[in-house]
């Protein structure tokens, strides 16, 4: 079976014809397959998308396959025997339909969207295939004297080679455009075409070399076979090239101008900001672009193919017709709406039939922020307008008003219909005139000239004919119905009487500056550059000039007082002042004349001077100030020891009391120690007796010896008298306790303290003095506050009432002490020690809280008790009144806060 097709043997290639080629025409088969092969790659390329993606791909199928054909039958009219060669016309024609059908499979697959391996593969096979198969049914179209023979090696080459370079130029073609240096998809075609003109160029001439056209009969007797010449074959061939190059060419520019209007369009809507759909007559969608995108929030895949009316959201759907413009909303994927205006436009064939739509979409929700904006800014500039403190008046480009505010009624007299639409002119006197001549220059007849002045100092006239002074600010506004003048007028006539008293008030403070004691200095980073004459004398400079040379290191000892550097204290000191704007402190200072040092009181000032920053200096000696300072610390260390005195006073008036409180628990104690010490022997004796029955099991002596010892008895009150001694000794440590708290030096320390443990502390101390003549009834407030005070200060001024109280009482009577919530102020709280006494007279009330003063006999009393009380509530901040009845009694209320914020 192989043999009809194959050579057999050595003997069928000694009778093969002899065979040459024709270069020039072998050159054109090559050009003709490289320039179809370039053409259908860069036509499909470009133009093989959309609806017609198909149409484009026949035709670029027609191109390659009818390239291959021409090349097959140029490269077999270059083959040249020597013998006559005719081709059956039916396989000559049929021979294309191979060709033209692998190329529409391979340029189907390496257009398609996703191109894999085994797709070019596959592509470069069929192709191969296709170029194979027309080549060899067109070898099969010859007809001459012989048999038509093929060398298996080089038919097996021919088409690997087909295979090999097929896919390689597919493979190519591929890649090339899918590199981003690749600017032109023309590049990646024409380098594909050329290897794709090879596979099938290599593929021609190697099977060519590959047949071997051997007589029929050794002798050479000649069989000729009636069919086509290759005369018209060649006519035929060259009139396909012809209409081949043409078509290529045509189809190639078409499709160069179609891609380059695409790649322009494509562009554009991908730099538009507005948003760009394309649909089909269906109306769906079938393009968009990235700004469509954005707009809706979602992808390409997600878009595309859905109904375009399902992204309109409209009230007037009938408005969706043909060509239109409106406004409406945009259905986005995460069920927002998103205002848009939207610009449809539509296609139609001759009979008027839609063929495709697209649509602009604009985002306009901007514009209606921007809208609701304007009228919310309208509606707050009228609001600001009748709401600003200074009256407003708004001109238009002709200077007559337009726009007034009430402020501006209320200043000028007139009502608002009284002046609008009237000129300018009757609101200025005549100086005044000169001004709105010069607006009328810069701002409306000239619209780009600058302004006139921030602010304008004029006068004005109401409607009863008075003068103002105001102050105007001119502001010029662009409209779109023309220029507008806004003028904010400021009734400055306060601030002229104010101008004219600050210039009598700076007379006022240059008299001050030459006439006060104290130093007032400036200086810069230069140093010292102006002073008063009080300067000199507290310095000891003769002259100011001798003074601007100095330094101020020259007017301090090295160290301060605290030891430290006083240049390291200065820089320290001038910080804080430019840092605070102003900084006060002690400062020891040295005169220049005697170099005695003296303190001073300095207060240093950063101000602004002529566009400088400098430093304000004033300096105050306070040397006498020191020593009455110390004198006063002395004044304060005396009365802190007469605090202490009257304290010790009080004591040793209390002291029989006290003594008396003490011998008390101390007697029955003494007394309860020599019954225990009774009780203590008969224990003992008894306790012997018993180790004596143990011996001699006497056991009744024992009983007789307890009943003679009353030991049941000795046994029960032995633990009472235990008891009564304990309580007395407790009474005692509370009484030393107490006094110890009460004599205390000083104030002791502010803490928070219950009011309630310092009145029966007090009290304790002074029962003696009270239990005789009188019943103590104590009020307290169950949630009576604690207080932060000096706890041993406030139980001298409770001695100091109590005291006082049971004094007042001759015979019987009751001291009452009451705490409470102040009723006027929960904050504080108060105390209230009344008595039933003798009552103070009217004309001691005012006096009894005076040092000395007292009326009890001489020796009797100090007079600094109430008036030691009224200094420690003082000190407290609190308040102690009284209220006195003679013959009735006497309520002294002690009002005190509960906390001391500067304690």
């Amino acid at each position: 079976m192989l043999d009809l097709f194959f050579l057999n043997s050595l003997t069928d290639m000694t009778l093969a014809y002899n065979r040459s080629y024709n270069i020039p025409m072998v050159i054109v088969s090559v050009l003709i397959a490289i320039f179809a092969s370039f053409c259908s790659l860069e036509m499909v390329d470009r133009l093989a998308r959309g609806d017609q993606r198909y149409l484009w791909l026949s035709i670029g199928a027609l191109i390659l396959g009818g390239g291959v054909w021409a090349m097959h039958f140029i490269g077999m009219l270059a083959f040249q025997l020597d013998c006559e060669v005719t081709y059956d016309p039916w396989i000559t024609g049929l021979s294309v339909l191979p060709g033209i059908f692998a190329a529409a499979v391979a340029l189907n697959i390496v257009t398609s969207k996703k191109v894999t391996l085994n797709k070019l593969l596959l592509s470069g096979i069929v192709m191969a295939s296709g170029i194979g198969l027309m080549h060899y049914s067109g070898m099969a179209a010859i007809r001459l004297d012989g048999i038509l023979r093929y060398n298996l090696n080089l038919f097996i080459l021919s088409l690997a080679a087909a295979v090999c370079l097929s896919v390689a130029a597919l493979s190519i073609k591929t890649f090339l455009s899918g590199l981003p240096g690749i600017t032109s998809p023309s590049v990646s075609s024409l380098i594909g075409g050329i290897v794709l003109g090879g596979a099938i160029s290599s593929m021609h001439y190697i099977a060519m070399e590959a047949a071997y056209f051997v007589h029929a009969q050794a002798n050479g007797d000649a069989r000729v076979i009636a069919a086509t010449s290759p005369n018209i074959l060649a006519i035929a061939v060259i009139c396909i090239a012809v209409l081949l190059i043409f078509s290529g060419l045509m189809f190639t520019y078409l499709g160069m101008k179609i891609a380059h209007a695409r790649t322009r369009i494509n562009a554009i809507l991908a730099s538009t900001s507005q948003g760009f759909v394309m649909m089909d007559r269906d109306g769906i969608i079938t393009e968009c672009n990235q700004a469509m995108l954005v707009l809706m929030g979602t992808d390409k895949q997600s878009l595309v193919g859905r109904f375009y009316r399902g992204l309109i959201s409209t009230d007037n759907s009938s408005v969706m017709q043909a060509n239109y413009r409106m406004e409406a909303r945009l259905n986005r994927p995460d069920g927002s709406l998103l205002p848009c205006l939207i610009d449809s436009n539509s296609i139609t064939d001759d009979s008027g039939e839609r063929i495709y739509s697209f649509a602009l979409f604009s985002d306009i929700s901007q514009r209606i922020a921007d809208e609701t904006e304007l009228r919310e800014s309208e509606t707050q500039f009228r609001a600001l307008l009748e709401s600003t403190p200074d009256p407003m008046v708004i001109l238009n480009s002709y200077g007559l008003i337009g726009i007034v505010n009430h402020q501006a009624e209320d200043l000028l007299g007139y009502s608002k219909n009284e002046l609008l639409g009237d000129p300018i002119d009757i609101l200025l006197t005549d100086e005044a005139h000169h001004i709105f001549a010069k607006l009328r220059e810069n701002y409306i007849d000239n619209a780009q000239a600058g302004p006139v002045g921030k602010q304008q100092e004029l006068r004005v006239k109401t409607k009863e004919g008075r003068e103002i002074p105001v102050e105007v600010s001119f502001s010029p506004i662009n409209t779109s119905k023309g220029l507008l003048i806004a003028a904010a007028l400021r009734d400055i006539s306060q601030r002229k009487m104010a101008e004219s008293a600050l210039a009598r008030s700076e007379i006022k403070f240059r008299t001050l500056y030459v006439s006060t004691s104290e130093a007032v200095i400036l200086w810069d980073e230069r140093g010292f550059f102006d002073c008063n004459d009080a300067t000199l004398a507290i310095f000891g400079c003769a002259t100011k000039e001798g003074f601007y040379t100095k330094q101020p290191s020259d007017f301090s000892p090295p160290q301060q007082p605290c030891g430290r550097n006083s240049s390291d204290c200065s820089k320290e000191v001038i910080a804080k002042a430019l840092e605070q704007g102003s900084h006060s402190f002690e400062w020891l200072h040295r005169r220049i004349d005697n170099g005695k040092d003296f303190p001073a009181e300095v207060v240093l000032s950063s101000m602004e001077l002529d566009g400088k920053l400098v430093l304000l200096g004033t300096v105050r000696d306070i040397t006498d100030r020191k020593q009455y300072e110390e004198k006063l610390l002395q004044l304060a260390e005396a009365k802190s020891q007469l605090l202490q005195s009257e304290k010790m006073a009080t004591i040793g008036q209390l002291a029989a009391g006290v003594a008396h409180e003490l011998n008390n628990p101390i007697a029955f104690v003494y007394s309860n120690l020599g019954t225990f010490e009774s009780y203590v022997k008969d224990i003992l004796e008894i306790t012997a007796a018993c180790q004596t029955s143990l011996h001699h099991d006497d056991l009744a002596n024992v009983i007789a010896l307890q009943a003679d010892k009353n030991f049941g008895y000795l046994k029960s009150d032995i633990f009472e008298l235990i008891a009564e001694s304990k309580d007395g000794l407790v009474r005692m440590r509370k009484i030393v306790e107490d006094l110890k708290d009460f004599s205390r030096i000083g104030g002791s320390e502010w803490q928070t303290v219950d009011l309630h443990k310092g009145l029966d502390s007090t009290l304790n101390i002074v029962w003696n003095d009270l239990k005789y003549k009188c019943v103590v009834t104590k009020n307290y407030c169950e949630d009576l506050p604690q207080i932060f005070c000096l706890a041993s200060q406030l139980n001298q001024v409770f001695m100091n009432l109590l005291v006082n109280a049971g004094h007042a009482i001759e015979k019987k009577g009751e001291i009452t002490i009451t705490t409470r919530v102040c009723p006027s102020d929960n904050t504080a709280i108060q105390v209230l020690i009344t008595d039933t006494g003798a009552g103070i007279p009217p004309e001691n009330l005012k006096r009894i809280f005076d040092p000395f003063f007292t009326t009890k006999p001489v020796g009797q009393g100090t007079g600094l008790g109430l008036s030691i009380t009224w200094g420690i509530i003082a000190k407290h901040h609190g308040t102690i009144e009284v209220n006195s009845t003679v013959g009735v009694g006497s309520t002294f209320t002690i009002t005190l806060p509960v906390d001391q914020y500067d304690a």
